[in-house]
Order: structure tokens, then C-alpha cells, then sequence
């Protein structure tokens, strides 16, 4: 029996009204180059996807799953359904950080006063999962920083329960490449793998996993 990859990936889109809400510019891409490379490796795939352009979805043919949400709480649900069964686990999705606080279920009119919306943290779905981490699960995550991004990626890393971080940058978000930097649980597992493609980086990923993984 192949052994489970579960991947979250996307962006995920927090409603204000019917129409409008708050997210960001992630593309899916790296998720789906992870979600590729996992099948190379013999990976059975649970693909978890906030809204991204349909072309921007891997090609699992046969091998796994595409489960597709919108909310940081529908991530969560469909994740944790789907959690215990993996060995490996990617968190490469850009998560909205908050959320309104009240979604309004019409358009809201346009005003020429000020709008001042209230938000709420949306669930830190690495957390919150990875609490329940057994050893012979591995978890992977993503930090994207502007600033101080070694010592936030390794806060992350113990704060989340982690295996292995990835530090990457703005400027990946929608590109087929970015500068990628990989953080493992001890203090001198690092790699800097530079500016490379995204196909790369899943494969270097896939490399930091010890054999039985």
C-alpha cells in the first residue's frame, strides 16, 4: 500500500460580503509541484486547495485526491479528516491570517465613508494538527517572511511542531520560482537552495525526508 502525502496548498479567501474578501496572491504552484513530486516518489496524494486557477491543479491521474475549500476553516475541517492516515505533511498553503469578523450576506454599497472592518485570527491549521503529530508522521511547513526570517522560521518550527520549514520570500507568491532555505529541527540542519524553481524545490524537499518517509 503507497504510503499518504497530505499537502494543503492555495491561498484560502475569507468573505467580507458575497463578493469581496481578504486573501493573497498565492498561485497553488508550489503545492502542485509538491503534489507532483510526491507521485514520483510513490506517494498517494490528499491534495487540500484554497481557490486557485484550475491549471494551476497537479495532475494526480490515478494517484489521490483533490479537495477543494475556501476558508482557513474549511482548510482545517477537510485537513483533519484526512491527517491521521498521512506519513507526510505539507503545509504550503498561504493561509489568511484573519477574518471578518461579521460576513455580511449582501454586497455591501460603496460609501464615501470610512469602512472599518473587524477580524478575527483564523485557526493556525500547522498548530492546531500537528499537536496530535505522531513519530512516524513527518510535517513540513512554509514560512514566508520580510523580515527576520531565520528567527521566524525557527519559531515556527518548534511553536508548530514541525519536522522542517521552508523560509521563502514575497516574491515567490505567483512565480514559478523563488529563494528557498530549508530549516530542519536541529541547529545546524539548514540549506540554502537559493533562487530555483519551484519543481526543484519540491524535489529537495522530498530529499530531506529520511528514507522510511
Amino acid at each position: 500500500m503507497k504510503p499518504t502525502a497530505l499537502i494543503l496548498s492555495g491561498p484560502t479567501h475569507e468573505y467580507i460580503d458575497p463578493v469581496r474578501f481578504i486573501g493573497n496572491a498565492s498561485s497553488g504552484l508550489m503545492g502542485k509541484a509538491l503534489a507532483e513530486e510526491a507521485i514520483r516518489r510513490g506517494f498517494g496524494v490528499e491534495f487540500i486547495t484554497g481557490p486557485i486557477a484550475e491549471q494551476n491543479l497537479p495532475n494526480l491521474k490515478e494517484n489521490g485526491n483533490i479537495h477543494k475549500v475556501v476558508s482557513a476553516e474549511d482548510m482545517l475541517e477537510t485537513a483533519s479528516k484526512l491527517f491521521p492516515t498521512a506519513q507526510v505533511i505539507i503545509f504550503s498553503a498561504a493561509v489568511a491570517d484573519y477574518s471578518p469578523k461579521e460576513t455580511h450576506k449582501e454586497k455591501m454599497a460603496k460609501s464615501s465613508n470610512d469602512l472599518i472592518l473587524q477580524l478575527r485570527p483564523t485557526p493556525d491549521i500547522a498548530k492546531t494538527l500537528c499537536t496530535e503529530k505522531r513519530d512516524n508522521q513527518i510535517a513540513i511547513g512554509f514560512a514566508l517572511q520580510t523580515a527576520d526570517g531565520e528567527t521566524n522560521a525557527r519559531r515556527k518550527l518548534e511553536t508548530k511542531n514541525l519536522d522542517g520549514i521552508l523560509l521563502n520570500s514575497p516574491t515567490s507568491l505567483g512565480a514559478p520560482n523563488g529563494t528557498f532555505s530549508f530549516f530542519g529541527k536541529e541547529m545546524d540542519a539548514f540549506e540554502h537552495w537559493g533562487c530555483i524553481d519551484k519543481t526543484e524545490c519540491a524535489a529537495k524537499l522530498f530529499n530531506t525526508l529520511p528514507p522510511e518517509g
